[in-house]
């Protein structure tokens, strides 16, 4: 079905997400997902109340062109639950950054993320010709650094202390996956 429809349009599909356009309605989750302190805590280890005119101006133009930017939609009813992206991308050097939030605390710890940053991943090496895709997280998300090593990163270094959390500090992790190392997801969702 087509956007205008209200149904997005997916890009990738999974077994159990998919990754695809923004709708306008989501504008509301995506605001929602930003005043929730425990998302906050776990995407960058603080909280900040969000400017909503700010918001809805990067909201509005989350598909830059240096970046690819999707809402995730848990299959097969498509209900979106969280955004995935990776940005900052310097095509010379094939690098890239990843980032995921699932908004809808209901999918957590049930290979939903996975899946999505293995279809992420597979989009980027694919279709952007990246190379390295790296990230970083706070110490104390076991559960991310677990999702993330299922779908192919590796940790590659810590800064130790470097985030604070309810004046509690972490080491913050960074991770990188390779293109030459990644296993793509299985059947692949693309074939020629």
């Amino acid at each position: 079905m087509a956007e205008s429809e209200n149904k997005p349009l997916l890009s990738v599909r999974g077994n159990k997400v998919g990754l695809g356009s923004w709708l306008p309605e989501h504008f509301e989750l995506w605001m929602a997902g930003l005043h929730d302190v425990e998302l906050g805590l776990y995407s960058d280890g603080g909280f900040a109340m969000p400017n909503r005119e700010r918001e809805a101006e990067i909201f509005a133009t989350s598909a830059k062109s240096d970046r690819a930017n999707f809402a995730i939609y848990a299959l097969p009813e498509e209900k979106p639950i969280g955004s995935v992206g990776l940005f900052g991308n310097d095509p010379h050097r094939q690098l890239g950054t990843f980032g995921i939030t699932i908004w809808d605390k209901s999918y957590w710890g049930k290979g939903y993320g996975t899946e999505a940053v293995k279809l992420t991943l597979d989009y980027g090496f694919r279709f952007m010709n990246l190379y390295n895709i790296m990230l970083d997280t706070s110490g104390f998300n076991a559960r991310a650094i677990r999702a993330y090593e299922k779908a192919g990163f590796k940790v590659i270094g810590r800064r130790r202390g470097a985030n604070i959390v309810a004046g509690q500090r972490y080491d913050q992790i960074f991770m990188d996956c390779l293109a030459s190392e990644f296993v793509p997801p299985e059947p692949g969702w693309f074939k020629l």
